[in-house]
């Protein structure tokens, strides 16, 4: 499982549900290497750095504004949706022009651009069908969950000294 720590950041209520807004922060791995300073990468990620995620869940139980979660997704989905968002364009590339350079000379058109075309057009096409897949899965399973919800942090404790 992939865990995440999340803050919740607004409540809303949509048809008798809560519906929470989750923001997480994305992280570089840039700001863990020895050779930073000296990377242009590394001051490519310091730029980027800063972009936050919004995610929204329904949950049942009572939280508040500033409450950290714990969310997660299984290692397995993750590699599927990948594997679904780089290969099947790429398998689409292929096999179109496999196909497109066996069909457009019985149809006339000899120029390579009409391959290139052909091909550009069917990975595309392929991608946005991925996307689309993804994100309106009804399994949820390509979708991150609330793991656990944490309790709030309270700043003043009063200590009674004895």
């Amino acid at each position: 499982m992939i865990e995440e720590i999340g803050v919740i950041s607004a409540i809303e209520q949509h048809d008798f549900q809560q519906v929470v807004i989750v923001e997480t922060q994305i992280k570089s791995t840039c700001g863990s290497c020895e050779a930073q300073s000296n990377c242009g990468t590394g001051a490519i990620a310091k730029v980027f750095a800063s972009k936050r995620e919004t995610l929204r869940f329904r949950l049942n139980e009572i939280v508040e504004v500033g409450q950290k979660v714990s969310l997660g997704i299984p290692e397995e989905n993750l590699l599927k949706a990948s594997a679904m968002v780089y290969c099947l364009p790429l398998f689409a590339l292929i096999l179109s022009a496999l196909v497109g350079q066996s069909v457009f000379p019985l149809l006339g058109l000899m120029s390579e651009r009409w391959l290139i075309l052909f091909s550009v057009i069917c990975s595309y096409l392929t991608f946005r069908f991925v996307r689309r897949f993804l994100c309106n899965s009804d399994q949820g399973e390509f979708h991150p969950r609330i793991l656990k919800v944490f309790p709030l942090e309270i700043d003043n404790i009063q200590v009674k000294q004895v």
